[in-house]
């Protein structure tokens, strides 16, 4: 709960001060160059975007609120956290492996690699052999990389989507634009009418790609640190599968 009220908060946060700083430099723009468009808000400029502009703005505050989360979640001491490695080498190494105290710590921790040594633990407990042992901890690793993978697919979608969307805005927005031309008895304005009504038309198809385009970089971002994790899991669970050997040969 306070990890999304956090999200939350900060998506508010972030909104906010891409509002204000929009705002400031559509205010910088030369109105002797663009006339009439200095003078507009960003939010003016985004009304014009018709209905479209709706879903457009829902993406963005999903990859917004999205990227929060994933800021907090997918940090090393939330996914490979130390003092639980620590503690549970400490409860497993030695003379005589602990493994009640290492499964307690394993349940406690509730975290990607303290899942994985709880299922191999569980085995162990279970005096499994260490083939059995292995395939488990590998299959466990397996669901936990997986999962932090799929939790990055929000940002696919929205990269994915928001284009499109800014693409259907820009199709309707042409479509009014041609009609009110069409439409117009006077010749001497329609030139004037189709460049209004283009103009507008493609205020959809910036914001979808200003969604997308950082949308797909944070997308990536993530996927590496994802990889980070990939390799430290990968690591430890060697460590354990080396410990519960040298246990068995003691």
């Amino acid at each position: 709960m306070k990890k999304t009220l956090f999200c939350l908060a900060g998506t508010g946060i972030f909104l906010h001060f891409i509002s204000v700083f929009s705002q400031e430099a559509a205010q910088a723009v030369d109105e002797s160059a663009l006339p009439g468009v200095g003078n507009e808000s960003v939010f003016e400029l985004l009304v014009k975007g018709g209905p479209v502009m709706i879903p457009i703005a829902i993406c963005s505050l999903v990859a917004v609120t999205l990227f929060f989360e994933r800021m907090i979640v997918l940090r090393k001491h939330n996914v490979v956290p130390p003092s639980f490695i620590a503690s549970f080498k400490e409860a497993v190494g030695g003379g005589k492996p602990n493994l009640d105290k290492a499964f307690e710590l394993c349940v406690k921790s509730e975290s990607p690699i303290s899942r994985i040594f709880g299922t191999g633990v569980e085995k162990w407990r279970k005096k499994r052999d260490s083939a059995d042992i292995e395939k488990g901890v590998e299959d466990a690793a397996s669901r936990e990389i997986s999962a932090m993978e799929r939790s990055l697919r929000g940002f696919k979608i929205v990269a994915g989507i928001s284009p499109l969307l800014g693409l259907l805005g820009t199709v309707y927005g042409m479509i009014r634009a041609f009609q009110t031309v069409a439409l117009s008895a006077d010749a001497i304005g329609k030139a004037a009418k189709l460049a209004a009504g283009i103009y507008e038309a493609m205020v959809t198809t910036a914001a979808g790609l200003t969604i997308a385009i950082p949308a797909l970089l944070v997308y990536y971002f993530f996927a590496r640190r994802v990889d980070g994790f990939a390799d430290d899991i990968e690591a430890e669970c060697n460590i354990f599968l080396d410990m519960h050997k040298e246990a068995g040969e003691k």
